[in-house]
């Protein structure tokens, strides 16, 4: 899948897709997704990590390795690739490709197709299903937790889970097959005229259930189809690449758990209510009464008092003044004779008092 062998396929991969129907007529969400893809031209050389963008198949190299790699898988929790190298060594890939070679596995031979669900990574060998520990933090991580025989003789290179949580493939004889992970089970889904005879070493499920599958060399190519489950009579081959000897292809879809899920706990009754019940009300008759005639009341008029009269204007005062007492009410005037009496007596008591004073003063000489 090296890019300058691979992007000239890009415009013929265009061209069947118009052809197809495909651009302009599938759903945005349907059949989108970036995954990633690992090739061998011959076995025995070298491995290619390879980002692939679908549906167009269009490829962007991301590392080379020494090392023959197939069936891998993508754990979203770890954000790793675990797959199987040569002489059975898992290793497990970061997303720009750096590899960590995690050791032998005693029970793996021959493992072709990988995918991950959870903490397992399911392969196929041979005829057995086998279930890998992949939790780092398990005590048997990185060892086989399973075994389960495949109910009929199935060459299915790759597959991956289905929202379902079945495993889908494509025999070599171009048939889709779906595969029960816990019973082994494999059950027949369809034949599409568009799948030739051979290896179909790299598959993905993409939104929408669309799978993808890569046969990896037929007519002197290695081939991308796109299958829809729910049409898999519309399979149509979408791009073109440069053959290989192995392909294998994870990570476009996060699989469903296998086990299922506990049924829920019964909901709890609720609780009492503290509210005191409100008793249902009841319409009693109400004893007809005879028309009573109400005369309205005669208007109130407004009584308008009068202002209060203005205050007398403030006169000035000398300090230390006593308030002026009441005046006098004017009596009937008297005749001058009593004013003259009173002056003749006054002067009386004058002279006396004058004379006494003289004598007195006469004395003391």
């Amino acid at each position: 899948m090296r890019l300058p062998s691979r992007l000239p396929s890009l415009a013929l991969a265009a061209s069947l897709a118009v052809a197809s129907g495909l651009v302009g007529s599938a759903h945005a969400a349907d059949g989108e997704c970036d995954a990633f893809e690992v090739y061998t031209p011959k076995h025995g050389s070298m491995s290619t990590l390879v980002r692939l963008s679908l549906p167009e198949g269009r490829g962007a190299e991301l590392r080379k390795f020494s090392n023959e790699l197939n069936a891998i898988g993508y754990s979203r929790s770890q954000n790793l690739l675990y797959g199987v190298s040569t002489r059975s060594h898992v290793v497990t890939l970061d997303r720009g490709g750096t590899s960590v070679d995690r050791g032998k596995v005693r029970g793996i031979g021959d493992a072709t197709a990988g995918a991950v669900s959870g903490s397992t990574l399911f392969l196929r060998d041979g005829l057995k299903l086998v279930s890998l520990d992949i939790d780092p933090a398990s005590p048997t991580y990185l060892t086989i937790t399973r075994t389960k025989w495949l109910s009929w003789l199935a060459h299915v290179d790759d597959w991956d889970f289905g929202s379902d949580a079945l495993l889908y493939g494509v025999t070599s004889t171009g048939m889709v097959v779906s595969v029960d992970p816990r019973t082994g089970k494999v059950r027949m889904i369809a034949k599409p005229h568009a799948l030739p005879y051979g290896t179909y070493g790299a598959v993905l499920m993409a939104p929408g259930r669309v799978l993808y599958a890569i046969n990896n060399r037929s007519h002197g190519k290695s081939r991308l189809y796109r299958i829809p489950l729910n049409a898999p009579k519309n399979a149509v081959e979408v791009a073109a690449f440069a053959p290989a000897d192995t392909t294998d292809a994870a990570g476009c879809l996060t699989p469903p758990p296998i086990v299922e899920p506990p049924a829920p706990p019964p909901q709890p009754p609720p609780p009492p209510s503290t509210q005191r019940p409100v008793p249902p009300r009841t319409s009693t008759p109400r004893p007809t009464r005879p028309p009573t005639t109400t005369t309205p009341p005669p208007p109130v008029r407004q009584v308008i008092q009068p202002p209060p009269p203005p205050p007398p204007p403030a006169t000035t005062k000398p300090r230390n003044t006593p308030p002026p007492s009441a005046k006098p009410v004017a009596g009937p005037r008297k005749p001058d004779t009593d004013k003259k009496r009173r002056w003749a007596i006054t002067t009386v008591v004058l002279i006396l008092g004058t004379s006494a004073a003289v004598a007195a003063a006469a004395r003391h000489r």
